[in-house]
């Protein structure tokens, strides 16, 4: 049995670190627990409202029908991957020196472009 963690526990997380694996898993477990016991409130509902209302019973049919599909798919779905972000540290010297030119030449050295071609069939 793995032991609970209380939010008091927790350390304050402070970096660009990905959630634990296993919290993430116990997020999930519990939304999908969640949906599955409204779905079967659903189906007590649905049962004990059939002679009151055929709509309202329907509906309820409805929502447990359609609920054990969104579980899944929510209890499935993981947050997104974080991009790899590649940091250094850049001091004022190098990026004067490292600085990257358009390929235009300077105003002064400007020359005209070439014609374009031209081809007549």
């Amino acid at each position: 049995m793995r032991p609970s963690r209380n939010h008091t526990d927790r350390p304050i997380l402070i970096t660009e670190a990905p959630v634990n694996a296993d919290d993430e898993f116990e997020h999930r477990r519990r939304r999908y627990l969640l949906m599955m016991t409204l779905r079967a409130v659903c189906i007590i509902g649905a049962a004990s409202t059939f002679s009151l209302s055929g709509w309202v019973a329907a509906g309820f049919v409805a929502a447990a029908l359609v609920l054990p599909w969104s579980a899944v798919l929510i209890a499935n779905d993981r947050p997104p991957k974080q991009e790899l972000r590649f940091r250094r540290f850049v001091g004022a010297g190098d990026r004067a020196q490292r600085q990257l030119t358009s390929g235009q030449p300077a105003d002064g050295d400007r020359a005209e472009p070439p014609e374009p071609r031209i081809i007549d069939i």
